[in-house]
């Protein structure tokens, strides 16, 4: 009876998943404020972030498999683009990529105690009106990958309620171009089954991450922003159809 295993997985989330993620932000968030200034490079708040994630994957039941683990390189900054339909996506991106790239996150993210405090603390970029949507926040995250630093960004702007891939804003896509750096298309599959936009009932299952090979940006001219775009959102779209939403 679907109604009954429903309900039960309701109850599940209320009383199991919900208050151990709560639980387990507070309480590695007063770890955080005792380490901060002790660490002023944010390598350890980085690893903390990341237990932080990992743990919300497991109370929430949540199993990750990779596809293309071999491109991801710690020692060659990018940026990662990828597509986003569900919470999820940041506490299993967290986990997957290498230490210390940082997010364009929305900027309600950093009003959030401790979440928003780490955010802030440790560099991630606010994100106003859509990715990338004004010319400072472009300079900045040039600034931030020429300085060595990998970027994660979602370029629909936001979660996608259907799960059907939105329109890339090309933003992130220029801050690539200008910096010179390559773009690695990153495929979040089933993360909204488990976990859908304006949903708390979590439904424990496997998520797919697929990473694809880089896409480089190096001699590639402004007047091939748009072929860039629809390159890297044509790989994305083309792993989902494969995979499965």
């Amino acid at each position: 009876m679907r109604w009954l295993s429903e309900a039960l997985g309701f109850l599940r989330t209320l009383f199991f998943t919900l208050p151990l993620i709560y639980l387990s932000t507070l309480f590695l968030g007063v770890i955080w404020l005792l380490i901060v200034p002790f660490d002023p490079r944010g390598r350890a708040q980085d690893r903390l972030a990341q237990v932080w994630a990992a743990s919300i994957l497991f109370f929430g039941g949540v199993r990750v498999s990779v596809r293309g683990g071999v491109n991801l390189d710690p020692a060659r900054h990018c940026v990662y683009v990828a597509n986003h339909a569900s919470y999820l996506d940041i506490p299993i991106l967290l986990v997957q990529l290498p230490r210390g790239v940082r997010f364009l996150a929305k900027a309600s993210l950093f009003h959030v105690p401790f979440v928003g405090w780490y955010l802030r603390r440790t560099g991630h970029l606010p994100v106003r009106g859509g990715a990338l949507s004004d010319a400072r926040r472009l300079l900045q995250a040039v600034r931030y990958v020429r300085g060595g630093h990998s970027l994660v960004v979602f370029p629909e702007g936001g979660r996608s309620l259907s799960g059907e891939l939105q329109e890339f804003r090309p933003g992130v896509f220029l801050a690539a171009l200008k910096a010179g750096v390559p773009i690695i298309p990153l495929t979040l599959a089933g993360t909204r089954r488990i976990l859908p936009r304006y949903g708390w009932h979590w439904r424990p299952g496997r998520i797919t991450l697929v990473v694809d090979p880089p896409v480089e940006t190096a001699g590639r001219r402004r007047d091939e922003l748009a072929a860039l775009v629809e390159q890297v959102r044509g790989r994305i779209e083309s792993n989902l159809r494969e995979v499965g939403q």
